[in-house]
């Protein structure tokens, strides 16, 4: 029986989950699963490509949930709702914001979330600049705090460092009251609607 992208991609979750991103290796990758490491290329050309999918694939929850969520609450929740989603996502699997980070960079990997913040944004009657913006600074601080809670989280279970007490849930929520009332003040500048 040969394995689906959609085996890859939970195959490569489990190593995630057990070990580290160090250790997605396609070699790795390919004995969990029972293969030669070629045949992992049928799915994907190279590592690179199959990070991008796991990417996708990690916050495609999040894309999901919106698209069955009401889009009639008021801005702050809406952006709020968004970006919580996208952390519990990344949360869900270790390393996983680094992951997102380097397929975004690459332009590997669709960008789905962005384009999900600034779609709440537009619709929330902010200009497509400004959308921009706040999109940009959703996802910088959700994926970029949640390599720094995830990175030392790996470092203090293998007794690296010792445990900082940092509260990081309270760390996203008032970086993102700060990106949240930005965008509200951002509505109708200079007296007129977002378009």
């Amino acid at each position: 029986m040969s394995n689906t992208r959609a085996d890859v991609l939970a195959a490569a979750r489990a190593i995630l989950a057990e070990h580290s991103l160090a250790d997605l290796t396609m070699r790795r990758l390919a004995t969990d699963l029972g293969v030669r490491p070629n045949a992992l290329y049928w799915h994907f050309p190279n590592k690179q490509s199959m990070l991008a999918a796991l990417a996708d694939d990690i916050l495609s929850p999040v894309i999901s949930h919106a698209a069955t969520s009401p889009d009639d609450g008021d801005l702050a929740d809406r952006i709020r709702a968004v970006a919580t989603s996208m952390r519990r996502a990344l949360l869900a699997v270790p390393d996983s914001a680094e992951i997102v980070s380097s397929a975004w960079a690459s332009g590997l990997s669709g960008r789905d979330a962005v384009d999900l913040v600034v779609g709440v944004a537009r619709s929330g009657g902010l200009d497509i600049q400004t959308s921009a913006g706040v999109a940009t600074a959703v996802c910088q601080l959700t994926i970029g705090l949640t390599i720094e809670e995830q990175t030392r989280t790996q470092m203090e279970r293998l007794g690296v460092i010792e445990p900082s007490g940092r509260d990081f849930d309270a760390e996203f929520a008032s970086g993102l009251s700060v990106i949240v009332a930005g965008a509200v003040a951002g509505r109708g500048v200079n007296g007129r609607p977002g378009r």
